[in-house]
């Protein structure tokens, strides 16, 4: 597999745009910044050409853009232009407001843990769980708590269309990666709908395993740091249901080394991993 780092990684303006929405910007902002970025010095007519974006939307981008210092508009009363200030100062203060943002996280968990009237340490809890809507929650859940590894073996009903279709649950793994540089190891059927979205994952090293065979998955797995939700196959009707399970809580390694078993030996039995492959220039005759 070809391997990537962070600086080698080659975005389309398409995963840009993506990734600045992970950052807090809209869609729309997110084209505004990206056009000014290309194009230095735009009037607003010509943004709205480059970007894609309604010309009455871009306005209300160009006002929150300038509310948070990132463009600048020329000091006229009309026929205005607008750029980008430098790049780097752009993200100098995202990464300055993120790394305000962390150290908040921190002063406040230390005043709550400071309320806190019995501290006696949190037990490990096995909790069941049922309903579609109730385990998707848990994933999100699970997913975005999560800070060193993510295994995921995930059914079939978590990517159908009829049931809300890959998006959702890919564009999770797509920003917990993104965001970190964590072990993400994920395993699924393959369909071609997903070939555009696992080529964006693996271009950020996310490894993925293709399941084998036609018979049907019998359980799903997601193991996150020390916790984990198991799914297993309730009824087949039209498409396979997974409606109950079983979600580990504060878990311990001797609690869930069984479970990381479990989830090697299937990826190692039943599942073929997808690579990318190198374009092939081909030689000048």
């Amino acid at each position: 597999m070809n391997s990537f780092s962070r600086e080698n990684i080659k975005l389309e303006e398409s995963d840009i745009e993506f990734a600045l929405q992970s950052l807090g910007f809209t869609k729309n902002d997110s084209k505004v910044l990206l056009a000014l970025a290309k194009y230095k010095i735009l009037s607003p007519a010509d943004i709205a050409k480059f970007s894609d974006v309604d010309r009455a939307r871009v306005y209300d981008s160009l006002n929150r853009l300038i509310e948070k210092g990132f463009i600048q508009k020329e000091p006229v009363k009309r026929g205005a232009n607008y750029q980008v200030i430098p790049i780097s100062r752009v993200f100098k203060t995202l990464r300055d407001n993120f790394k305000k943002k962390i150290d908040d996280t921190i002063t406040i968990e230390k005043a709550i843990a400071e309320l806190e009237i019995d501290k006696e340490e949190v037990e490990p809890r096995v909790w069941a769980i049922n309903s579609r809507d109730k385990i998707r929650k848990k994933i999100k859940d699970l997913i975005s708590t999560s800070q060193n590894r993510i295994y995921f073996i995930m059914t079939p009903d978590l990517l159908i269309k009829e049931l809300g279709g890959h998006e959702w649950i890919l564009k999770e793994i797509w920003s917990k990666k993104f965001s970190s540089d964590m072990e993400i190891v994920i395993a699924f059927k393959y369909f071609e709908e997903l070939k555009e979205e696992i080529k964006k994952l693996l271009k950020i090293s996310v490894k993925i395993h293709s399941i084998e065979g036609d018979n049907v998955i019998p359980f799903g797995l997601l193991i996150a740091d020390y916790g984990f939700l198991l799914t297993t196959l309730d009824q087949v009707k039209e498409a396979p249901e997974y409606t109950s399970g079983l979600w580990l809580e504060n878990g311990k390694q001797s609690q869930i080394i069984g479970y990381e078993h479990l989830f090697r030996h299937f990826i190692s039995s039943e599942t073929k991993e997808i690579k990318l492959t190198p374009v092939k220039v081909p030689y000048p005759v």
